[in-house]
């Protein structure tokens, strides 16, 4: 029972469990918790990785019940929890649309719920961007958009897991400035960090250790305790004193060496003249804000991306950590998955073990431990560590590390910086992109992304206070890095995710200007007309009239027919299987050729034939339809469609919901698709693979992509609940 009325949550001795969690860690994620949460007060919760924060977060928002003790939330209120990832927060592919997501679902009046849109969007400072398509944002307005979708629920209790870890400092002022303004209109916050500055904006302070709370007091108490603070926050003092250990590097030849490097993609600009140079046996910090293009940049000089112009000269070609970990991961255990580099490049045995154990132990994932871990089973931060154990087996003379301490603990933090200036002293070339001032002062340089974009002189390298700009005679040794092999592959899904989202701005065109439910019939009649046909001569008809629909839509017929000879071999494939194992027809006469199990049909032949013909209409008339009607003019078409249906009270809403999701969906898989790639690409997966070995080197990616799809619905379906969809 609450014991007073300005209790909001108790908690009484609630232990909870993570299903099939074997090898997943401790036995327990909470493990005997008891606390209160009184109205009004802003806690702080830290601890290491794996400790059990996010755990109790969740508890307390209601995702799930102790297996044992209690959880008890007054009737009236109402809690909002606000995740670390943003991209799995976000529900809807309109800005407006996700902010009003949560709102229509308390069943408000349409008033209310534009208000309330509105103003959450003015106070998260996204209002210019109600129309814009989510996936376009930035990663600091990804979270902001999170906030805004949380905070229009008014929350009585806003719940915040490491909300900041991926924000550069100034995105990060934002975000805390506005939780300080929502806890002084007397809203309860409970704050999941890591950081030492946001733990001691709070008054109230919980320290957790494997699944236990060790510490819960005021923010006094717990600075007064040292050795406390110590294991939490650890000695940063430790970076500060080996940062004054620079290399020599003036006595380095040079490693890797960037020339008047450009990227764009379709209308938009990523980055112009970019010159840099790298010695051999260095660390180097890179820092600027979110979104600038520091992970395209290192895209690029690992050979995954093409630049528009420039060149690249190094002595081999880098590999690269991605910054989204989960995406870089892919083997069922952590010890297969680190090994998976380097058995591609042809280490095996006692030699292979060996390398799997010393990169497992410097990424602070000893193999003792981990080795036999369940992959997806492990914490966040444990899941980053893992993924740098994997580029660091790699062995290679330059790795690229983005982000590379983004969501780990302090302890851990440091840890993997001392791992990277080991990894420099053993002769590497180590470059990292960082948020943090202290980690960026720890490099032996500093590359400033503002000075290294900026126009005219630049001064793009801070290394003992001076910038040398590269000669020939450095340059000796080094060969140009060009974009690696089969990484077209990366262009063709890119491709295929732009055929499946509408234009920013919809062309205008006589079909475009049309009324969005008589949009949305015309494309049903055709696309359902061309599947439904029963004979040849009704797919030539159907054929025909979605191409006069791609005329009057002014939609360029060279994408669907790209699309379509891109499929073609599918077909034959498809067509050949239909010949050797099915038969259409028990009626002899129907058999042209027969030769042991080639059988030729004339209804086999006439199923592959409507096949052929129906194909490039779905093609067409889907690409038209999207080219010409944007997420907004879809959702509101279906919903005017199924208006008689809503009127016998049939739920439509859920339906509409359904395809809208589709839409956040799809680009959401195509990107995860894509990281696995890149990290496959990195680790060298797909080798020199040519014709038909490019679609064997692809299978391996299903079990992956499948993994990924199961875990993505799952964060889609928590994002759901902390939205309360029923």
């Amino acid at each position: 029972m609450l014991e007073s009325d300005d209790d909001l949550v108790k908690i009484a001795n609630a232990d909870y469990s993570y299903p099939q969690n074997s090898n997943a860690g401790p036995a327990k994620a909470l493990d005997n918790i008891s606390l209160s949460i009184k109205e009004g007060e802003y806690i702080a919760v830290l601890g290491a990785n794996g400790s059990g924060k996010s755990t109790l977060g969740r508890m307390v928002a209601g995702f799930f019940k102790p297996d044992s003790g209690s959880v008890e939330l007054r009737d009236d209120v109402l809690p909002g929890i606000v995740f670390q990832q943003p991209k799995e927060q976000i529900v809807a592919g309109i800005v407006e649309r996700d902010t009003a997501f949560g709102p229509q679902n308390l069943d408000m009046d349409k008033g209310e719920i534009e208000l309330r849109t509105m103003e959450c969007l003015s106070v998260v400072g996204l209002a210019d961007r109600c129309d814009s398509r989510t996936f376009e944002l930035s990663l600091g307005q990804t979270q902001r958009l999170a906030f805004s979708g949380i905070l229009a629920l008014f929350p009585d209790l806003l719940i915040l897991d490491e909300v900041t870890a991926m924000l550069d400092p100034a995105a990060r002022t934002e975000i805390l400035q506005l939780v300080d303004r929502w806890h002084s209109q007397g809203h309860t916050v409970i704050h999941i960090t890591h950081d030492q500055d946001e733990a001691l904006m709070a008054k109230r302070i919980i320290v957790m250790e494997r699944g236990k709370i060790i510490f819960d007091g005021g923010r006094e108490d717990f600075m007064a305790d040292g050795k406390l603070c110590l294991s939490i926050f650890g000695d940063e003092s430790v970076l500060l004193a080996d940062s004054l250990e620079k290399s020599d590097s003036d006595k380095n030849e040079t490693a890797l060496r960037v020339e008047n490097l450009s990227f764009s993609y379709p209308g938009f600009n990523v980055f112009n003249g970019i010159s840099f140079s790298l010695k051999k046996g260095t660390l180097t910090a890179l820092t600027g804000p979110s979104g600038c293009g520091k992970s395209t940049l290192f895209e690029c000089l690992a050979g995954l991306r093409q630049a528009d112009s420039g060149k690249i000269f190094s002595i081999n070609t880098p590999v690269l950590a991605l910054q989204e970990s989960e995406a870089s991961l892919f083997a069922p255990y952590a010890a297969d998955d680190v090994a998976f580099g380097p058995k591609n490049r042809g280490l095996e045995g006692k030699e292979l073990l060996e390398r799997v154990k010393k990169s497992m132990e410097l990424a602070g994932l000893p193999y003792r431990d981990f080795g036999d871990r369940g992959t997806f089973k492990l914490s966040g931060g444990e899941k980053r560590k893992l993924s740098l154990a994997g580029i660091i087996a790699l062995d290679a003379d330059i790795m690229i590390f983005d982000e590379p301490t983004s969501a780990l603990d302090p302890l851990s933090r440091i840890t993997v910086l001392e791992s990277l200036k080991k990894l420099a002293a053993s002769g590497k070339t180590v470059l990292f992109s960082t948020h943090r001032m202290e980690e960026a002062s720890f490099a032996d340089s500093r590359i400033v992304w503002e000075n290294l974009t900026a126009t005219g002189e630049k001064k793009s390298t801070e290394e003992k206070g001076t910038q040398e700009s590269p000669t020939p005679a450095e340059s000796s040794g080094l060969k140009e890095i060009s974009v690696m092999k089969n990484s077209g592959i990366l262009k063709t899904l890119q491709n295929v995710g732009n055929a499946l989202i509408a234009p920013p701005k919809i062309p205008a065109s006589p079909i475009s200007s049309l009324p969005a439910p008589i949009k949305f019939a015309l494309f049903l009649l055709i696309f359902i007309g061309s599947l439904v046909s029963g004979n040849n001569i009704v797919s030539v008809v159907t054929v025909c009239l979605s191409i006069v629909y791609a005329i009057l839509a002014r939609y360029p017929l060279k994408k669907p027919l790209h699309a379509y000879l891109k499929l073609l071999p599918f077909f034959l494939i498809f067509a050949l299987i239909q010949f050797l194992f099915f038969s259409t027809s028990s009626d002899t006469t129907d058999i042209l050729y027969r030769w042991n199990w080639l059988i030729i049909t004339k209804s086999k032949i006439d199923v592959i034939a409507r096949t052929l013909v129906r194909v490039p209409t779905v093609i067409i008339t889907l690409g038209c339809f999207i080219y010409t009607t944007d997420e907004r003019q879809i959702l509101d078409g279906l919903s005017a469609l199924l208006t008689p249906l809503a009127l016998i009270k049939i739920p439509v809403r859920y339906f509409v919901l359904t395809v809208g999701i589709m839409f956040r969906f799809i680009p959401l898989l195509l990107d995860e698709l894509s990281g696995i790639i890149k990290t496959q690409l990195v680790r060298g997966a797909f080798g020199k693979a040519r014709g038909l070995g490019k679609i064997k080197i692809l299978l391996p990616l299903f079990v992956p992509l499948i993994l990924q799809t199961f875990r993505k619905a799952q964060y889609l379906a928590d994002a759901l609940t902390a939205r309360y969809f029923k």
